[in-house]
């Protein structure tokens, strides 16, 4: 067959299909919107599938079709185009003429899609993790979720695959780049679920989050990258002698030296050694706003009714989930409260990384089939008011470029204490909170470690305390019955971005400081969330290919 007479491809974009309807009327859909007979559509493939619940809950679908003989259409319909160009989607091949050591810091998703690339086009990255692989990691979560027992280099947030392995695995981003897709397309190919490819809203959970990253590891090895973990970097060794500053080995805590030429600086929104460590050899870095709050939790059931209305339970419908924003006047500025990282049929897990302060996540297992919802609810913060607190521990140090840090340890400070310690998390019923009384008593959590109830504006500063309670009468406007004494708040959601930006090139991707050092994903400030945080490991991992080839 020749081009002219292939079948001709086609996208059919914003096809419904209700809750009582079968699948299979899609591409009968999309044959009558092609004003064509449904044997002529030689091919058929599902390009996306989006709930819609503002009403009577309906999916919408976009499609794309082949059609044998084209040419009796005439004008395409509405919400008809021709595909797009496969080639187009194609991931980009390079061949390095140059064998360079890239090592890598941080096994999370910028780290590991950074060495998979480095990988796949023939170099031989080393990954270093401090953390530990997963099937120990678990081990070491659990101790700190039923024990009490937190290890300062393997827990929610260190280790194998990041903090985004413990989590509801997210994989949606509004980041428009082809690069999303070819992160998707290798979830898949390491064993993840193939309808990621095409949900509005794809989701892993953390049970198929631990066998990726499995599976992931051993793709890396057998491209020929070394990957080890407990190898935390302490210390770099920087080349001074060129007239610039170059960075020539890392260092890792047991004195063991790694020669490199170049190191892809990957290491979660969490690393405050690290943050020291660049502010201590000046490093440009500097605050960067994030936001904080509490973690909600609701009776799932109320949360699929008030989605749902009279169809919440009806087969078809997946677990509810929610999105609440609302910008607040606070004095001179608008102030953002929202919800972030709602994990349906979830749980809240512990998240410190040291001792003597608490902090929560949330997450969730890929069929989210738990009784409970849960969500942060945070509010913005910007530089401007690290300082609230007042005088600090850390607050001032290095001319105040840490203090978004500085701020995030009070707050878990002020958690750990009025909990009574042993990660205990201070928790309080949702009127309570809202009418500003403390809560005598609370239900119980699937906070594992145990909550005990308390006044929950001990733990900041009063503005955020003010603009949660604000915020919450217009979430129930927007959701009637959310603000319920049913529901509890559990201190304190603080690690929602990194609280520094590394600095570096717009063109590069180097540090402005020291040649060779590429920040990278979440923690470097440039990404949030795993689809995110593995696209900017992607750019830069893709920089240096095209440097080397």
């Amino acid at each position: 067959m020749t081009e002219d007479n292939a079948p001709k491809r086609f996208r059919v974009n914003n096809l419904v299909r209700y809750l009582d309807e079968d699948e299979s009327v899609i591409r009968q859909r999309a044959a009558q919107k092609m004003g064509v007979d449904e044997s002529e559509l030689v091919d058929f493939a599902l390009i996306r599938r989006s709930l819609d619940a503002r009403h009577k809950p309906r999916f919408n679908y976009n499609v794309e079709v082949a059609i044998e003989d084209a040419r009796s259409l005439g004008k395409l319909p509405g919400n008809v185009q021709p595909a797009p160009d496969p080639g187009k989607f194609a991931k980009k091949k390079y061949e390095p003429t140059k064998q360079e050591r890239v090592v890598i810091i941080g096994a999370g998703p910028a780290g590991l899609f950074a060495a998979h690339r480095l990988a796949e086009a023939g170099l031989k990255p080393i990954l270093l993790d401090r953390g530990q692989p997963v099937e120990v990691r678990g081990r070491q979560v659990s101790k700190l979720m039923h024990k009490g027992e937190l290890d300062p280099d393997s827990n929610i947030c260190f280790g194998e695959g990041g903090a985004g392995t413990w989590s509801d695995g997210k994989l949606y981003t509004r980041v428009s780049d082809i690069r999303v897709k070819h992160i998707l397309e290798t979830i898949v190919e390491l064993g993840g679920p193939s309808d990621i490819l095409w949900k509005g809203k794809p989701h892993l959970g953390t049970d198929r989050l631990v066998g990726l990253c499995k599976a992931f590891r051993k793709r890396l090895t057998d491209l020929g990258a070394e990957v080890r973990f407990g190898a935390f970097v302490s210390d770099f060794v920087i080349d001074k002698t060129a007239g610039g500053n170059l960075v020539k080995q890392v260092v890792l805590r047991d004195g063991e030296k790694i020669d490199c030429d170049r190191v892809i600086m990957a290491v979660g929104h969490s690393a405050r050694e690290m943050y020291r460590w660049l502010a201590s050899n000046n490093v440009a870095l500097e605050p960067k706003p994030f936001a904080v709050g509490f973690r909600v939790e609701h009776r799932q059931q109320l949360i699929n009714e008030i989605q749902y209305g009279k169809w919440a339970g009806k087969e078809g419908l997946p677990t509810a989930d929610y999105r609440l924003t609302a910008n607040l006047k606070d004095g001179d500025k608008k102030r953002g409260v929202y919800s972030f990282c709602m994990c349906p049929g979830g749980q809240i897990v512990p998240s410190p990384t040291q001792p003597g302060g608490i902090c929560v996540n949330g997450m969730s297992h890929a069929s989210r089939k738990g009784h409970w919802a849960n969500s942060a609810l945070v509010v913005s913060i910007e530089p401007d008011d690290f300082g609230a607190f007042g005088d600090i521990d850390g607050l001032e140090d290095f001319g105040g470029q840490l203090a978004g840090m500085a701020f995030q340890r009070e707050a878990e400070r002020r958690a750990y204490e009025l909990g009574g310690g042993g990660y205990i998390a201070p928790a309080q019923r949702l009127v309570d909170f809202r009418e500003g009384r403390a809560s005598k008593d609370v239900r119980e959590s699937t906070y594992k470690p145990g909550i005990a109830a308390a006044d929950l504006s001990q733990c900041y500063p009063d503005f955020i305390i003010e603009n949660l309670q604000q915020a919450l009468d217009r979430f129930d406007k927007k959701m009637g019955g959310y603000l319920t004494n049913d529901a509890i708040l559990v201190g304190v959601e603080t690690r929602t971005s990194a609280p520094v930006q590394v600095q570096r090139d717009d063109e590069s991707f180097q540090s402005v400081s020291v040649g060779g050092l590429y920040p990278a994903g979440e923690g470097a400030g440039y990404g949030g969330g795993i689809v995110s945080a593995a696209l900017d490991g992607l750019r830069v991992s893709e920089r240096i290919l095209e440097e080397l080839s």
